[in-house]
């Protein structure tokens, strides 16, 4: 990592750090008063907290659908029956703490404090403490992410296990929140494997890439897989939660007339429920939703048992895709576009249409901005790539020649994060914007980031230019 030198409070220089004390102060003073008389109770919100009801005795008496890892926080904060003032505050320092965490890996990758601060000023606008009040899992699971990408960055070189594996319970219960993180520690793990060794003096060795690798999978391991246990030993259920096959349904719901006979039962159903979500009031008017309301419906139809019907739900979309593969990548590919707007909600935008097209504008910008150094940074290192394969050596293109190899890893670890969570959120779902929000701290983190390693790189270029 780069070094810093002077006071410093948790890992920020002692200026930046009392700036972001009293910066939160507000914002945490702020938003108590704001939005007051939340966290908003949502569609899902009655779930979760059915689970956290089901906690109050300290166990689960029956498999539910949602995971543990949010309802642990509703019972914790007396959340179980109705929000509470209580859950609203912890929700915001949930969401102050993934940005300071944020902000010491900068100042770690040598960032300087003037984009320090225009990062944590930024991520304390309303779009982005918003998820803190809603009875939903995004402000937990972006605090989760947050935390295992800081302490693993921070963890790799040179090793320290006791924040691998920090990062490597954070992971885990990210996964717990939401189980499309389920497999996100075996691809971090797979990715240390593979990262090139980044130009300038952190290099990241075989070895410490090994060490950070083989904590994360068996942190992942330990955490998911004793959680799966437990299930199995109590319900005769392995797993977090019967999900994906619900989930799937979404996703297959435009073109499910295709569903062969051995099917035609569900099949029925299905397109009959679609079709009346398509047109009643509110909601999405695509029909894929659908689901949700026939489970029983399906089980006596179908015969098969409710905790049965998920697997069954699997195993029938997954027949499905395999029939109408294009028509199943066209949706993927809508839910992709759609997945990048703004979210649609009334709290940061306080009613006016002001706020609201300036919140849009300001994530438009933002998510362009993404895009464009994302594109400019991959494109030129793919170019450099190939130089080097043709046995080239002129590195004054390399858009890491002015970065330190911790800042590589860093970009690369949250890019990483980002990729997976939209991929996995488009093809096993409906790719909503509520469901990228977890990751909008590290979109900005990105946008940071990368401008200040190609700032660094023009800088090199242009004195190595200078220079012949």
């Amino acid at each position: 990592m780069t070094r810093t030198v002077g006071r410093s409070i948790a890992g920020l220089s002692w200026r930046t750090g009392l700036v972001y004390l009293v910066l939160f102060a507000a914002a945490l003073g702020a938003y108590s008063a704001l939005w007051r008389g939340t966290p908003v109770i949502d569609g899902d919100s009655p779930q979760y907290q059915e689970v956290a009801k089901d906690l109050l005795d300290l166990r689960l008496d029956r498999f539910h659908y949602r995971t543990i890892g949010y309802p642990v926080l509703l019972a914790l904060t007396g959340a179980a029956d109705h929000a509470t003032a209580l859950l609203l505050v912890v929700s915001i320092l949930l969401h102050l703490a993934s940005v300071w965490m944020l902000a010491v890996v900068l100042r770690a990758s040598g960032v300087g404090p003037r984009w320090i601060l225009a990062f944590g000023g930024l991520l304390l606008l309303p779009p982005f403490v918003e998820p803190a009040a809603w009875i939903m899992t995004e402000n937990l699971s972006q605090f989760t992410l947050a935390a295992g990408l800081a302490c693993l960055v921070l963890g790799l070189s040179p090793t320290r296990y006791w924040l691998l594996g920090l990062s490597a319970l954070a992971f885990g219960y990210a996964a717990l929140t939401r189980p499309v993180y389920g497999a996100l520690g075996p691809a971090l793990a797979g990715l240390l494997l593979v990262l090139p060794r980044a130009a300038g003096s952190a290099r990241l060795a075989w070895r410490d890439a090994a060490r950070g690798a083989l904590v994360i999978a068996a942190g992942w391991l330990f955490v998911l897989g004793g959680t799966a246990y437990m299930n199995y030993a109590q319900f005769g259920r392995f797993g977090l939660g019967p999900s994906v096959g619900l989930h799937l349904c979404t996703k297959t719901m435009t073109f499910v007339e295709r569903l062969p006979d051995d099917y035609a039962a569900a099949r029925e159903i299905l397109v009959r429920a679609r079709d009346a979500e398509l047109v009643k009031r509110g909601g999405y008017h695509t029909g894929t939703q659908a689901v949700w309301g026939v489970q029983e419906e399906l089980s006596a139809a179908t015969g098969v048992p409710a905790e049965a019907l998920p697997a069954y739900l699997l195993r029938m979309n997954l027949a499905l895709i395999a029939r109408a593969p294009v028509e199943y990548l066209l949706d993927v590919a809508k839910a992709m576009a759609g997945y990048w707007f703004p979210p649609a909600t009334p709290l940061s935008s306080m009613r006016s249409s002001v706020l609201r097209w300036t919140w849009g504008l300001l994530h438009g910008l933002l998510v362009s901005c993404f895009f464009a150094q994302v594109i400019v940074l991959a494109g030129v290192g793919l170019f450099e790539a190939s130089k080097r394969a043709a046995g080239v050596r002129d590195r004054a293109l390399a858009p890491w020649s002015g970065a330190d190899g911790a800042q590589v890893r860093a970009y690369a670890i949250a890019g990483a994060i980002v990729l997976y969570t939209m991929l996995l959120s488009c093809f096993l779902d409906i790719g909503d914007p509520r469901q990228r929000r977890p990751t909008d701290v590290l979109v900005v983190f990105l946008c940071v980031l990368g401008l200040h390693m190609w700032h660094r790189s023009v800088r090199t270029a242009v004195q190595q230019g200078t220079t012949r």
